[in-house]
């Protein structure tokens, strides 16, 4: 008795789950892509002629100030914070030996007063290392 070896037919290749696969990561890095960047708020930096950037920036806390119809708005790391909400987060920050710096950013039309309660915020909290944002001119 001899048996003949019968070949088993291969089944073919199937493209509609490896395209369906490539989509549904697609869309994942895309939207995720899309939720990593944080959206700073858009604002117009005054000219200096002074200005220079730095090689290697070491990490710093990131405040802005704009201007809006009822008053300003104070920006912690690109989201909206109050001003006492504020004197907290920087008081937090003041006691990590890490971030010891901060980066305010203002339009240049935005009066004093607003920025000076800033600027005594952080001196409160015991950080007196502040850049103010400028773009060269």
């Amino acid at each position: 008795m001899s048996r003949k070896r019968q070949r088993r037919q291969e089944e073919p290749f199937q493209m509609a789950p490896m395209i369906d696969m490539v989509f549904l990561l697609l869309v994942f890095f895309m939207t995720v892509s899309t939720l990593a960047k944080e959206a700073r708020p858009e604002l117009e930096l005054p000219l200096s002629e002074y200005a220079e950037v730095a090689e290697a920036a070491p990490p710093r806390e990131i405040i802005t100030v704009m201007k809006v119809k009822y008053g300003v708005q104070i920006y912690w790391h690109n989201r909206p914070v109050e001003l006492e909400d504020l004197k907290k987060r920087l008081a937090d920050s003041a006691k990590e030996e890490s971030a010891q710096e901060v980066t305010l950013r203002g339009s240049p039309d935005l009066p004093w007063e607003y920025l000076s309660e800033v600027f005594d915020s952080c001196r409160e909290a015991g950080l007196t290392e502040i850049i103010i944002a400028t773009f060269e001119s």
